[in-house]
């Protein structure tokens, strides 16, 4: 008998690894608000912990996370980077960045493999693929930090600079007709990845990846529901880096 598997957060995403650890044969035990997540961490030992909850509530997640479990905790979220682990004191967290989507009343949309990378990266892989989701495993931090950075690129890329361009615009649209904005949208996003990691990383090779992306689906929507939050939430962290960021101030003023 395999032990079981804890996901914090049953939201689309949530729902969706559950059904893929099932698949392989876990006990998937589910956190919701209404889980007392110390009662559960003395009666079970998992496998691992996945959290899957939103960007902003990740901190209140991580900060909950019990001592006996704090070794074998994975994370999945957008926009995450090690410093928003590294204060908790995990050891050698599992970190997959997400390259599907899960929408109320649509099945898994998969743009491009996931990479995973950390000690139960291959469970993460090897339950995806049961339910036909791609994914794979990296072999460095430096490799995770890299494809962080990227799914940063493209997610902020895309939703910052489809606030500026007509509504119902898709990454194709981007690519072919915005190509100035979306390199100078993604050039000041670049420079606050950085910033925020203390590490310089190669803009072509970001874009190349970028790219590569919107050709798992050039259908997809620029501007998600959540662009002008992750705007506001972008210009505070340059703000506190003292970062010059022109662009996205400029959309900024065209939208607030």
């Amino acid at each position: 008998m395999k032990k079981p598997i804890v996901v914090l957060g049953i939201g689309e995403l949530g729902s969706v690894f559950a059904r893929a650890f099932l698949k392989n044969n876990y006990p998937v035990y589910p956190i919701t608000r209404e889980t007392n997540i110390n009662k559960l961490a003395n009666t079970i030992d998992p496998e691992l912990i996945l959290v899957c909850t939103a960007e902003v509530d990740l901190q209140n997640a991580l900060k909950s996370i019990p001592k006996q479990w704090k070794d074998r905790v994975a994370m999945m979220q957008n926009e995450l980077l090690p410093r928003d682990w590294e204060v908790h004191n995990f050891t050698n967290p599992t970190v997959i960045s997400v390259w599907f989507e899960k929408k109320k009343g649509m099945d898994s949309n998969v743009l491009i493999s996931s990479p995973a990378y950390g000690k139960k990266a291959q469970i993460l892989v090897d339950s995806l693929a049961l339910i036909d989701i791609p994914a794979r495993t990296l072999n460095t931090k430096n490799e995770l930090l890299f494809e962080l950075v990227l799914k940063n690129i493209y997610i902020l890329t895309t939703n910052i600079a489809g606030l500026s361009i007509e509504t119902g615009a898709t990454v194709n649209d981007l690519r072919n007709n915005h190509l100035d904005l979306m390199r100078n949208v993604s050039s000041d996003i670049l420079k606050l990845q950085s910033a925020l990691t203390g590490k310089n990383f190669a803009e072509d090779e970001l874009e190349k990846g970028m790219i590569h992306a919107f050709k798992g689906d050039l259908a997809h929507q620029c501007m998600g529901r959540s662009a002008p939050a992750r705007l506001k939430r972008t210009l505070k962290l340059a703000k506190s880096f003292n970062l010059p960021v022109p662009t996205l101030k400029n959309i900024a003023n065209q939208v607030f």
